[in-house]
């Protein structure tokens, strides 16, 4: 077979069948009919077509996704919280010095040994001689608190009272004081 201008006459005759196929570039879903008609991509939500073989669908069994790779999923946005800057840590409070504490318990001395012997003639007299006296006390020396662990009221209600009569230096900031106090 020669190749020429002959030759080209009797290719140019036979018949060429060309297939186009559709060119579509989108991120939005399509539909294709394809060349047979049939969808080639469902959109959002219709169900794919089945093969003629297979057994119909059964919503209760194989719910539709509810995001397709199509459509971007839709997040609501979280609410924002206003910042609070976090709470101031607790003071912390500070001891006094023994001497401190010795000087101001004996300016009271007297006082806490009368309220020992009135309680000793009420009706509810203390069972036990060793009580614990906490005492609170605010950065100018002035007794904020006092609690004592006494089984008797009359005798609880003195030794607050005195207590919190009692001349301590001012320390700056607030301080806390737990003292034994022992009658015989």
């Amino acid at each position: 077979m020669r190749f020429g201008a002959d030759a080209w006459g009797r290719l140019a005759v036979v018949p060429a069948f060309v297939l186009a196929l559709p060119w579509q570039c989108s991120l939005a879903p399509r539909r294709d009919s394809g060349l047979l008609g049939a969808s080639a991509s469902p959109t959002p939500g219709e169900p794919a077509p089945l093969p003629p073989d297979a057994a119909p669908r059964d919503p209760a069994r194989d719910p539709l996704p509810a995001v397709s790779a199509a459509v971007p999923k839709q997040e609501q946005p979280e609410p924002r919280v206003a910042a609070v800057p976090p709470p101031a840590p607790p003071l912390r409070a500070a001891t006094l010095p023994d001497e401190v504490v010795v000087r101001a318990m004996g300016a009271g001395q007297q006082a806490f040994l009368r309220c020992w012997s009135r309680a000793q003639r009420s009706d509810a007299p203390p069972t036990a001689d060793k009580v614990r006296l906490h005492l609170e006390i605010d950065a100018q020396g002035r007794v904020a608190a006092a609690t004592s662990d006494s089984d008797s009221p009359a005798l609880e209600r003195c030794l607050v009272a005195v207590a919190r009569r009692l001349p301590f230096p001012p320390p700056g900031r607030p301080a806390v004081v737990d003292v034994p106090l022992m009658f015989h």
